[in-house]
């Protein structure tokens, strides 16, 4: 309900509007300039976050934890980007019913209608937030399961050619295959 209410006022505020067949054909080039505006102003925040250098610590368990908003008050920085949108109150609600949220799990929700609008693609947004050190583990751990697939795959194919090309070369060693290659080069070379 939320993502639509979101969708429809960043439509509007485009001036995009249904037409009279009821179908209504929103001009994308008005949404993805407004999409492009709020990246712009999106990726502008994140760069005064970083450089001011205020960042929530994670005084609540050992390892690397996503904190959105810490006991002193330092918001990550997707929080800081939701909260300079004008949404501080979903900044609070956040903070006080999910404050370990990880953006990368998300599907849906105020946190994924803001990421629609927000100019930034949720894995820019997983980006942003920074993965916790288990999630570091796991994504190196899938790395490395994708690079042996990979190399499985590779080495499978390696043997298939491997097997054609004996096939190949037995062929191309036959005389009569020889012979016919060596007759068409001719034909060729009289017929110019």
């Amino acid at each position: 309900m939320i993502r639509t209410i979101l969708v429809a006022a960043l439509l509007l505020s485009v001036g995009v509007t249904a037409r009279a067949d009821d179908s209504p054909k929103p001009d994308t080039s008005e949404l993805r300039a407004a999409l492009t505006k709020q990246r712009k102003e999106n990726l502008k925040r994140f760069n005064q976050y970083r450089v001011k250098g205020i960042y929530p610590h994670n005084k609540y368990e050992p390892g690397m934890l996503n904190v959105w908003k810490d006991r002193d008050d330092h918001l990550c920085a997707i929080a800081t980007l939701v909260s300079e949108a004008g949404l501080t109150d979903l900044v609070e609600a956040t903070a006080k019913d999910a404050n370990f949220v990880k953006i990368a799990e998300l599907d849906q929700g105020p946190l994924v209608d803001w990421i629609l609008t927000s100019g930034l693609t949720q894995e820019e947004a997983v980006m942003i937030q920074a993965p916790t050190e288990a999630d570091v583990r796991m994504m190196e751990a899938q790395a490395r399961r994708e690079q042996r697939k990979v190399a499985r795959a590779l080495a499978r194919e390696d043997q298939r050619l491997a097997k054609n090309y004996v096939a190949v070369e037995r062929a191309l060693q036959q005389p009569r295959i020889a012979d016919a290659g060596l007759a068409q080069k001719l034909l060729a070379s009289r017929s110019q």
